[in-house]
């Protein structure tokens, strides 16, 4: 039986090799070097090394993880799953652990935003817009994740709300920025609080 075969051009190869070379150049910068420079100069070179060594190897259907990974605290997930099924009914446990785990398999790299908007939450999990600010309201007051602000251009008000993942919880990229965001977010909080929906 004939084997199916990616195709890939001419142009694809140069770029994947340019961008090996690129990801090899910053790989040799020493650490001791790397101690010495301000923080987020050490962020900006490890996030550079890190897109050119996924553009050197870009995901694949045949990759051992097809589609990438995301780094997970054991710890952590397990508390936020149980904090979750003992939200009451009307909080609606099941689907707030659906959206959790969503929201854990669509995360950017290197600096763990949501890539789900809240309506496409909503398609997926089978419940309003509406429903899907409720429940990531319910994530935020863990702190599972935080909300930020986006302003777009044309659009009246306060902007469109753009979701982040803990670090602490859970980090889809490099570790270097993984470490740096972490230093600046606190873990989530002692879940016990959200009991009964008290918060």
């Amino acid at each position: 039986m004939a084997q199916i075969m990616r195709l890939t051009t001419h142009q694809q190869r140069s770029e994947r090799e340019e961008a090996a070379q690129v990801a090899e150049q910053l790989s040799l910068l020493s650490e001791e070097l790397l101690q010495h420079l301000p923080g987020e100069a050490r962020i900006a070179i490890s996030r550079a090394t890190y897109a050119r060594q996924k553009a050197a190897r870009p995901d694949t259907t045949e990759g051992l993880w097809p589609g990438g990974f995301t780094m997970l605290s054991r710890n952590q997930t397990i508390a936020i799953w149980d904090a979750i099924r003992a939200l009451p009914s009307n909080d609606r446990p099941h689907q707030v652990r659906h959206v959790f785990d969503l929201v854990l398999v669509n995360l950017r790299q290197d600096t763990g935003e949501v890539l789900l908007t809240r309506d496409q939450l909503a398609e997926k999990v089978g419940c309003t817009s509406n429903h899907i600010s409720r429940m990531m309201g319910t994530l935020e007051k863990m702190d599972v994740i935080r909300r930020e602000r986006r302003k777009i251009e044309g659009m009246q008000g306060r902007g469109m709300a753009v979701y982040f993942i803990n670090p602490h919880v859970a980090w889809n990229g490099s570790l270097d920025v993984r470490k740096a965001q972490a230093a600046e977010t606190r873990p989530p909080m002692q879940l016990e609080l959200l009991q009964g929906g008290a918060s």
